[in-house]
């Protein structure tokens, strides 16, 4: 048979944004070599791009977010991915993100002698540092996504790479809200970004409207606008919008919702870092209940700066409320202190462009592309 010829890869892939990075990956694989079989668990970019998917591990994880039943269901599944391996033993796991789930992928594979690559590694630099143990017992080889991260992991015994971040190997052409061009009648155009997922829209989409309101008092003329990744979810933003601020929401990307604004309120994540790319200044919230923080979040976090774009300043270069839990107010009064200082908002934006500069090349899937030629046997 001619699958018999060919060397099989195997990803394990749990949401949507590593669903369209290794897709990019495949992509970039089909280039480099023509005897390659793809097979795994991810979502549909993937298998667009030819993967054999053994489940759409994507669109199931999304659905059991916060369900009871979520537990068995992974346990059911790991179990099937053991005899997998057994029965059609793959020449390479790639694991993406996710690490709740990738590192037991990783056990499963390394326990059969398969080799593991570890691509956008978990950030144990932030918090679960103990677990670096796992990710060097089961890891061959973990490519990393921020510039810091070689570094970090190879003083800790981890075989690792920086390759760039995915984001930027994004070529789509983003088009712009079109928004009237700022003037001091129309100002201030504001975008309101409060994630993709469910849990987070629940909880940050009220407290940014009421944010929006202090700044519609202050600012009659205030324009703004808001972004969805599908149709869907942009209905269910519209449906609880307050109709009096008007907020334009649309299915459309984060950088075409702040190419044009004045400032951004932002959920934390990497979405923070596609805001940073527009130079849009912002302020970046995390919801996590109370509760929980103090029980847990306070003690197992250990950096300074909790978002993205800070972590990579090493500085507040943007106010963050991590954890954000009913301060409406005091963000209100943050906003309106920026939007009041057009020397800050231009420093803001500066600051911002320093920043990105060193990490948007594209070029991260081609460089793990050459990672996974490598660790690939030669038949």
């Amino acid at each position: 048979m001619i699958l018999e010829n060919k060397r099989t890869i195997f990803f394990s892939v749990a949401d949507v944004s590593a669903d369209a990075h290794t897709a990019r990956l495949i992509r970039r694989l089909k280039i480099e070599a023509q005897d390659l079989r793809f097979v795994g668990l991810g979502g549909k970019a993937m298998a667009d791009e030819g993967c054999q998917l053994l489940e759409n591990l994507v669109e199931r994880s999304a659905m059991l977010a916060h369900a009871v039943g979520g537990f068995g269901f992974y346990y059911q599944l790991l179990r099937r991915l053991k005899k997998h391996f057994l029965r059609q033993r793959p020449d390479l796991v790639v694991v993406v993100d996710s690490p709740a789930w990738n590192f037991h992928v990783a056990k499963a594979a390394r326990r059969l002698d398969i080799p593991v690559l570890y691509y956008i590694a978990p950030q144990l630099w932030a918090w679960g540092s103990w677990r670096i143990k796992k990710l060097r017992k089961w890891t061959n080889q973990v490519a990393c996504i921020l510039p810091f991260e070689q570094q970090w992991f190879t003083e800790r015994g981890i075989r690792a790479v920086y390759v760039g971040h995915p984001l930027f190997d994004d070529d789509r052409q983003f088009e712009a809200l079109e928004p009237t061009p700022t003037d001091e009648l129309n100002f201030p155009l504001v975008a309101l970004l409060p994630g993709s997922r469910a849990h987070e829209i629940k909880h940050l989409w009220p407290s940014m409207q009421q944010i929006a309101d202090a700044i519609r008092k202050k600012y009659p003329r205030a324009r703004f606008v808001s972004c969805a990744p599908d149709e869907s979810k942009a209905e269910t933003m519209r449906r609880n919008a307050d109709p009096d601020l008007n907020i334009d929401i649309r299915p459309t990307s984060i950088e075409a919702a702040v190419r044009h604004a004045d400032l951004a309120l932002v959920a934390s994540g990497t979405s923070t870092l596609q805001v940073a790319v527009q130079n849009c200044p912002m302020i970046i919230l995390y919801y996590v209940h109370p509760l929980q923080w103090h029980l847990v979040g306070r003690w197992v976090v250990k950096i300074k700066y909790l978002s993205l774009v800070n972590i990579l300043a090493q500085k507040e270069l943007v106010p963050e409320y991590m954890p954000f839990y009913r301060q409406e107010d005091q963000v209100a009064e943050k906003a309106l202190a920026l939007l009041a200082d057009e020397k800050a908002l231009r420093q803001i934006r500066l600051n911002l462009q320093k920043l990105v500069k060193p990490i948007t090349q594209p070029g991260a899937a081609a460089k793990v592309a050459q990672i996974v030629k490598k660790m690939l046997p030669r038949y």
